[in-house]
């Protein structure tokens, strides 16, 4: 019976739970119904975009009642030829009106401090009227981290203003400062590089907890022929993914004296950034050519099988000939 109980109690409290909290009230309401960070992790020195959604959720508010009420007083007179008394006579009457339950927005203000800073418009006036149950149109706001920023996270504040003093809001905005770059990594490579053709793989990580844009992998060595020849394009990478991508390398010469590198070019949001180039180191004194007549290695043989087939054709068709006579 003890547990029926308490499960009773607490049935009745989730169906309180569950009554919209701006319904029925005396006064509308402001909310803030989305606030969104582009990036959503900002590199120190990047710029980004917060765009900030306001509504009125209230969706109805209770009726008001307003009684007239009217008195008026009648002095001794005569009906009918007999005196009458002084007397009173009251009237009442009431009205019901549904309110409104609009608001007109005054101000919506973005507050930071270093090393986060508003280089937008930071304060918006008289936006106008919100009506019960509408959502205003998106608010932006741009900012800048400062280049020397330490991560973690920063609290911004939106400050919002109404008609009505009683209704307001002053709503954190949070903002993630992450200085993580992609990580390139070395999956194979040769030990030298000749005038034959080599490959180089390279693992792509973003470390970072959102997606970049726009990633390319760009080689570079004077001493050497790249394919893909100017960059590998690679695209998007989601937070924590890895991405491989293969390059085939060839040395001018056997003499080349310098090593291939390779950097990732990204974008965090809309700023670029670029990793620090990976430098595939090679042994130099085992380079060696590639033999100079090795294309034509197949075509010789091909010739020589031709060759062949001819004489031993030719001594056929001879000694036919001979037995005919």
């Amino acid at each position: 019976m003890k547990l029926l109980k308490v499960l009773g109690i607490l049935a009745v409290l989730m169906l309180v739970a569950a009554v919209p909290a701006y319904a029925d009230t005396g006064k509308p309401s402001i909310a803030v119904s989305d606030v969104s960070v582009s990036p959503t992790a900002l590199m120190p020195g990047d710029t980004g975009t917060i765009t900030v959604r306001l509504s009125n959720p209230t969706t109805s508010l209770a009726e008001e009642s307003k009684t007239q009420t009217d008195t008026y007083n009648y002095g001794v007179g005569e009906s009918n030829g007999m005196a009458t008394p002084s007397h009173q006579s009251t009237t009442s009457v009431t009205s019901k009106s549904a309110p409104d339950g609009a608001l007109m927005l005054k101000e919506v203000m973005l507050i930071a401090d270093a090393p986060i800073h508003v280089t937008s418009k930071q304060q918006y006036l008289d936006l106008g009227r919100l009506g019960m149950g509408d959502t205003f149109q998106p608010l932006k706001f741009t900012i800048k981290v400062d280049d020397n920023a330490a991560d973690g996270i920063y609290q911004l504040t939106l400050k919002i203003r109404t008609n009505d003093d009683e209704v307001y809001q002053n709503c954190p905005v949070y903002v993630t400062v992450n200085s993580k770059p992609l990580k390139v990594v070395l999956n194979d490579a040769p030990q030298a590089f000749s005038t034959a053709r080599k490959t180089v793989v390279l693992d792509i990580v973003n470390l970072r907890p959102n997606a970049v844009d726009g990633v390319s992998v760009v080689p570079s060595g004077e001493d050497f022929v790249f394919k893909p020849i100017q960059e590998y394009a690679v695209g998007s990478i989601g937070a924590g993914e890895l991405y491989t991508v293969q390059f085939d390398v060839t040395a001018k010469n056997s003499s080349y004296s310098g090593n291939p590198s390779f950097k990732v070019v990204y974008k965090n949001g809309d700023n670029w950034h670029e990793t620090e180039p990976l430098v595939v180191y090679t042994d130099h004194y085992s380079a060696v050519a590639a033999p100079a007549g090795a294309g034509n290695d197949m075509l010789l043989y091909v010739l020589g099988i031709i060759a062949v087939a001819a004489v031993i054709f030719g001594g056929i068709y001879v000694y036919m000939k001979g037995r005919r006579k």
